[in-house]
């Protein structure tokens, strides 16, 4: 049986990742394209969860990550409430 990991699919306009389980990248990529609603963009990345985003993810908490790949969660005050100013501009698409 396949090893199932979290990987993490971000949208050119979506500030929140895609959390998808799969074995590999690419199956990934196929798995998030069919989730995709409009709005979200064009599919940017899809990379495997580190252990904090996992811990996350099993807590049921939405994994925000940056297009860089930075996560405002982990970040300072003031980095977190930039990322919650951004969301809001993009909140019809959440």
């Amino acid at each position: 049986m396949a090893s199932w990991r979290y990987y993490l699919v971000c949208w050119s306009r979506r500030s929140t990742a895609t959390v998808v389980p799969a074995a590999t990248a690419s199956q990934a990529r196929s798995k998030a394209r069919a989730r995709r609603k409009a709005g979200y963009g064009d599919l940017i990345s899809a990379h495997q969860a580190n252990a904090a985003d996992s811990r996350l993810i099993r807590q049921g908490v939405w994994v925000r990550r940056r297009k860089n790949g930075s996560s405002p969660q982990f970040g300072t005050a003031a980095a977190r409430t930039a990322a919650r100013r951004q969301r809001s501009r993009y909140r019809r698409w959440l």
